[in-house]
Parts: C-alpha cells; sequence; structure tokens
C-alpha cells in the first residue's frame, strides 16, 4: 500500500482481515544526509504509516533503503550499496532506528534491508528509484558477497537494539533461473543469494524477501498466465512463486542452512495492457485464489499482493475503492484459508482422478478445506471419495451446491469437510 492510511485505502485491507502490509519506506538518506546528523522529522510519515498499520492489527514490513551521498560506493547512486567503510555507520544508524521504532506505539518487528538490490546499477532508469543496485555484473556472484558483509554488521546491531526483531534479506527480483536459463539469457543476477550464503551470510538474516510476477498480454485467455524466465506457467506448474521458492529453499539446502523462512512481499499477475479488461480481472481472481493458497501449501511465512491500488493492472481495487473481482477473492480466501496448515497435495485417495486437475489440502480449525482447480483450461468431472461435503464455494465465495460429484474448471473451487 502508498501510504498506509485511509487515503490509501486502509479500510478495505482492514475489512479483508489481511495481516502483512508493506509499502512505507525508510530512506537513510534522509534521516541522516550528513555523518551523525539524525534528521528523525523525515521519518515522520512512514512512522504515522507503521502506528495506522499496527494500531488496526496489521504486521507492517518495514523497508530501508537509499544511501546517503557521503557514503555512496557508486557515486551519486542512491539505490547502490555504502562504502564498506560505512558499514559501522549504517550498522549504527539501524540500531537507532530499531531502537526507536519497533516499541509501543509502532512495535516494527520486520527490517527489509533494501528492494530489488540483485540488479546492476547500469540498468537502473535512474541513481535513485524505487529498485536497488547492488549488483555487480563482473561477479560471478553478482554483487551478493558484498551484501553480506553488510549484514554481518547489521544484524547483530539491529539485534542489540531488539532481540526479537526480524532481519529481511531485501525483495529479491531473481530475475530468470539460473539452472534452467531462458534463451539469449546467463541469469547471473539470480546467483545473488547465493553470494550471500558462499559468504558465510547464513548466520546473519531470519528470513528471506522474494518477488514473483507472472505476466499475461491483451488478447490471452481467461485463467491463462506464465513467467518464461522461470519455465513457469497456469497450464504447468501454477504460480511463479513456487519455482523461485524451490530455487531459494534448495540453495538454503544446499548450504545445510536451517530455521530460515520465506516470503513473498510483491505477488500479481500483471498485464500492461489489460486496463479496464474483464478477461484479466476474472484471471486476476482465480490467480489470487492458486497463488495464496500454494504461499500456504509451501510453507511461505507470508505472501503479499502489490499493489492494492495496481501496478500494471494488478490493482484489487479501483482508484475509488471499488472492489474489483480480485479483491473479493483475496477477502474470501483470508477468510476461508487463513489461519490453516497444509496436510499437502489432492491425490489419487481424494479425488477420482487428477488427470488435468491441480489442488491442495489444508486443516483450519475444527475443519478441513480443500481447494482444486483445472490445470489444463478443460472442465473436468471429479468424484469426491469422501461423499458429499459440508460446503463448497467457487474463488469469489459464491456458494455452490454440495456434491459427491464435482465440475472442476478454471475457476478454483474451495471444498469444506466439517468432522
Amino acid at each position: 500500500m502508498s501510504p498506509i492510511s485511509v487515503s490509501g485505502g486502509l479500510n478495505k485491507i482492514v475489512e479483508a482481515r489481511s495481516y502483512w502490509v508493506g509499502g512505507a519506506v525508510a530512506k537513510w538518506s534522509d534521516i541522516e544526509p550528513n555523518p551523525g546528523d539524525r534528521n528523525w522529522s523525515a521519518l515522520n510519515s512512514t512512522a504515522q504509516q507503521w502506528l495506522n498499520a499496527t494500531q488496526n492489527g496489521l504486521q507492517p514490513i518495514a523497508n530501508i533503503r537509499s544511501t546517503p551521498g557521503w557514503a555512496q560506493l557508486y557515486d551519486g547512486y542512491s539505490c547502490g550499496p555504502m562504502e564498506s567503510q560505512y558499514f559501522d555507520e549504517f550498522a549504527s544508524f539501524m540500531r537507532d532506528l530499531v531502537s526507536r521504532y519497533s516499541k509501543a506505539p509502532y512495535n516494527v518487528k520486520y527490517w527489509e534491508i533494501w528492494n530489488e538490490e540483485d540488479i546492476d546499477p547500469a540498468l537502473v532508469p535512474s541513481p535513485d528509484n524505487d529498485w536497488g543496485c547492488w549488483g555487480d555484473d563482473s561477479d560471478q556472484y553478482y554483487g551478493g558477497i558484498y551484501y553480506g558483509d553488510m549484514l554481518k554488521y547489521v544484524y547483530p546491531a539491529i539485534k542489540q537494539a531488539d532481540p526479537n526483531a526480524q532481519v529481511l534479506v531485501g525483495g529479491l527480483l531473481l530475475d530468470c533461473d539460473p539452472q534452467n536459463p531462458p534463451l539469449g539469457k546467463d541469469c547471473l543476477s539470480s546467483k545473488y543469494f547465493e553470494g550471500i550464503l558462499v559468504n558465510g551470510g547464513g548466520p546473519y538474516f531470519d528470513g528471506i524477501s522474494y518477488h514473483a510476477y507472472d505476466y499475461r498480454g491483451l488478447g490471452g485467455g481467461v485463467g491463462t498466465y506464465s513467467n518464461s524466465n522461470w519455465a513457469s506457467a497456469w497450464n504447468t506448474t501454477g504460480p511463479v512463486l513456487i519455482a523461485k521458492l524451490n530455487y531459494l529453499q534448495n540453495l538454503l539446502n544446499s548450504f545445510n542452512i536451517t530455521g530460515k523462512y520465506l516470503i513473498n512481499t510483491e505477488s500479481a499477475v500483471v498485464c500492461d495492457a489489460c486496463t479496464n479488461d474483464v478477461t484479466h480481472e476474472t484471471t486476476k481472481a482465480y490467480y489470487i485464489a492458486q497463488a495464496y493458497a500454494s504461499a500456504i501449501r509451501y510453507g511461505l511465512k507470508g505472501n503479499m499482493w502489490y499493489s492494492l491500488l495496481g501496478w500494471r493492472n494488478s490493482g484489487l481495487l479501483t482508484a475509488s475503492f471499488d472492489e474489483l473481482p480480485g479483491f473479493q477473492a483475496f477477502k474470501f480466501g483470508r477468510q476461508i484459508l487463513a489461519p490453516s496448515s497444509s496436510l499437502g497435495d489432492i491425490g489419487a485417495l481424494d479425488i477420482s482422478s487428477m488427470t488435468g486437475v491441480k489442488g491442495y489440502k489444508f486443516r483450519k480449525d475444527d475443519r478441513d478445506v480443500w481447494i482444486v482447480w483445472s490445470l489444463d483450461g478443460s472442465s473436468h468431472t471429479v468424484n469426491l471419495i469422501p461423499g458429499i461435503p459440508d460446503a463448497v464455494y467457487d474463488s469469489l465465495g459464491t456458494s455452490l451446491t454440495p456434491s459427491a460429484s464435482l465440475q472442476v474448471t478454471l475457476n478454483p473451487t474451495y471444498i469444506e469437510w466439517i468432522p
């Protein structure tokens, strides 16, 4: 959200019973324009947004970025890193920032260090932008080792200020799959996180924030999306967040690093040309049901939509806060699935045929909840082996007639079983 306030749609997010919220940024360059000269009033707007979140039962993720001119490694690039000689100064800044805002009334506990920092400075549209630019195209790990060096200073300082604070690796772009690069791409930038681990950075973060977008073109059929950079699509793998999650988790496993969690802090299906396109709006609703169910199934700590009011036609609300189908799917998905724990995939012991069908099972309070949808675009008749369920809904929360025989389409179906 931007801003996290009533003017940014806060009331609608509270209505939907969301938990995570992001969008409020703390810029080091604004707060410390000169070494040791802390201008905390520059953070007033952001601090108010954090307060708005916590007072409404939301958990804000505070994003920290923007290197002041006196500390920049790449002169003129506030999106880039600080010189290593200023790691101590950045750590001191973070210690003071966390000390001030981790306590009541703000109670900020999650601190995300930069945003999409796995980009080379030569590739950003301007030296001061919302993306990071710590990337180094001449390095085999694209600059990740340097970021790991910074974490070794910053992590202890944050924990000193608040032992319960959670430090997140800044939202990784992960442009493409380095293990299976698409034609014409080397995907070196996605080696950035590996560089952090190669450098022994594993003990110096609590979680990894990453971003996962799927894409559509105008004229694409309802329910269709893909991300060719990760060989991911609606009719093969499901949302790309799964492919990126698996890549990061496999890296952690290969370094024998345990106890870390993953948060997808930017999730959406986008289409630049799809303004006021009914097919795209319907696809978003289907995608939201699939993406949030997948996030729970594969153990993400959080999954955050980007953004409430839209980017590249990703919005859940119109500019006047009218609900789009995606918001209805978001709201109902939260109602029926959260909080829940994964029981795994729907299989042959659950329904009569899995051909062309994908689904997951969850345990929520006193009931089991299944979600199932067509993976190939066709309508499939499936028989529920347990019999007639207690309730059936589509992705928008429309109640359907419970039956032991269901039609599974691209519109995800929720199935409730109450013992």
